[in-house]
């Protein structure tokens, strides 16, 4: 069995995980949709489990890759359009039918068996997502773009207001969701450019 193989179970088992959870998944499903036996899943992964893990850590994997902002960006953006974009960059990504419905499935109804696991991967993505919001709120401060204020509350209110947007995301069409996502950055915006006051 060649690695394609491998990939073909992961991004079959994706879309069913995506779709019908852990619990609705088997692996007879994921067999059958690549075009092998059962058996034959075991050479690529130990069991469901595995494959499961694997995937999620994919997924989270996949989320940095499409949220993060490289160096040459954070150095030449304004304040502005590097929170936007870091904004817009998470939109796009929960907008993926398969990829921001295991990411919606996975972090609010997350399997018993696997919490301690998806928090522990929840938590490692915070902590890149949270560098890289401190340095584009500390660049904004340096530059003059946000007043001198504490970098923890800022980032706090930005996750919230990435928070409700997520579950907006799974609640209105496209175009409102885009439109309550200018909406809602807007105003973050204008009270950060003040200074919370």
């Amino acid at each position: 069995m060649s690695s394609s193989t491998a990939e073909r179970i992961k991004q079959h088992a994706l879309q069913l995980f995506a779709q019908k959870g852990y619990f609705g998944t088997s692996l007879n499903e994921v067999a059958s949709l690549v075009g092998i036996k059962k058996p034959s899943l075991y050479a690529h992964f130990k069991n469901k489990d595995d494959l499961y893990i694997t995937i999620l850590q994919d997924l989270m994997d996949n989320f940095i890759e499409r949220v993060k902002i490289d160096a040459a960006e954070l150095e030449s953006s304004s304040t502005r359009a590097l929170l936007y974009r870091f904004l817009t960059n998470m939109v796009d990504f929960w907008k993926d039918d398969t990829l921001g419905l295991l990411y919606k499935r996975t972090l609010l109804f997350p399997e018993e068996k696997f919490r301690s696991s998806i928090h522990e991967q929840f938590l490692q993505t915070e902590i890149y997502t949270t560098e890289i919001l401190s340095k584009i709120f500390s660049k904004g401060q340096h530059n003059g773009e946000v007043p001198p204020q504490p970098l923890d509350p800022l980032i706090d209110a930005y996750y919230c207001l990435i928070d409700g947007l997520f579950l907006q995301r799974f609640l209105y069409s496209s175009s409102e969701f885009d439109k309550k996502v200018e909406h809602a950055f807007e105003h973050f915006w204008k009270a950060t450019e003040i200074g919370g006051r």
